[in-house]
């Protein structure tokens, strides 16, 4: 079955935008300067909803420094830390939402990798903590951050349209459930802050890689996906897909902002408004499924 056509008549849509910021490791003060900046000019350029990087404070650095854990403590801030506040206030300034990925000091001390949703009057709306983590990241391992165990959803009214949205972070979407998970809360624009190599030059043609796997992420749960990287320490390539898996735009390895029109309107319209969806939402059985994924180890 062909992808659905998302262009082919007018459907209301959202501006996006991609914050691609220039990241150095551990220098925290430069990185939060450099993340409001992005996020101005995603405002100044009308963005209705910014994407920032995973981790992006600290830049997402591990043991680059003598004393990791020590380090990566005193760069987590809670999340009404004067920080996480400023990019509210941008955010109360230009009228738009931000999903900021920050290393977050939680309760108890314990740290999480996560994306806040902030909206436009600057209020904080959740705060999603990573729940796949790697073992160099997972405290359960060898590193420092406690995972999470919920997703978020939340419909935000834009210019054009209403839109659900949820965020997962990096490797979420290697994890099938973290997008069913989602949509299953009716997410229809996803945002996802990455701090990975993205571009598929680098893997050899049978291979699969997250851009791959992003596009059959969107496509399998019929949703809009938004990955944002840091520039240069990753090489960039934020990319955003669609519903059919298309890739809508890729950027390069330099820092910068792009700001995107995205369709989402074709979901409501005509997508999701079939019961049974294009690629087979509607024909699930989680009746059947459940006697074999509902908590087995497999």
């Amino acid at each position: 079955m062909p992808a659905p056509e998302i262009f082919d008549r007018r459907y209301p849509s959202v501006r996006l935008a991609m914050c691609q910021v220039r990241t150095q490791v551990w220098d925290v003060d430069g990185n939060f300067a450099r993340t409001l900046e992005a996020l101005e000019e995603a405002g100044r350029q009308n963005a209705e909803i910014a994407v920032t990087p995973e981790c992006v404070f600290h830049g997402y650095g591990f043991h680059e420094v003598e004393d990791y854990p020590a380090s990566l403590r005193a760069a987590a801030v809670p999340a009404d830390h004067p920080k996480v506040q400023a990019v509210a206030e941008v955010a109360r300034r230009f009228g738009m939402d931000i999903v900021l990925g920050f290393a977050e000091l939680g309760e108890e001390g314990c740290i999480h990798n996560s994306a806040a949703l902030i909206s436009r009057e600057g209020e904080t709306l959740w705060v999603y903590r990573k729940v796949h983590c790697r073992p160099f990241e997972s405290i359960q391992h060898e590193g420092c951050f406690t995972p999470g165990d919920t997703f978020y959803v939340s419909e935000r009214p834009y210019r054009e349209t209403a839109v659900r949205v949820g965020a997962m972070i990096c490797f979420d979407r290697e994890i099938p459930e973290s997008v069913r998970c989602l949509r299953a809360l009716g997410a229809e624009l996803i945002a996802c802050p990455l701090a990975t190599g993205t571009w598929s030059m680098w893997r050899q043609a049978n291979e699969a890689d997250n851009e791959m796997v992003t596009r059959v992420r969107a496509a399998e749960n019929e949703v809009f996906i938004t990955v944002v990287n840091h520039s240069l320490r990753f090489n960039g390539g934020s990319f955003t897909v669609g519903p059919g898996g298309q890739l809508l735009y890729q950027m390069g390895k330099e820092p910068g902002v792009r700001v995107l029109d995205l369709p989402v309107g074709c979901l409501r319209k005509k997508i999701h408004a079939d019961p049974l969806g294009w690629m087979g939402w509607g024909y699930r059985r989680p009746e059947v499924y459940d006697r074999y994924v509902g908590g087995g180890s497999g």
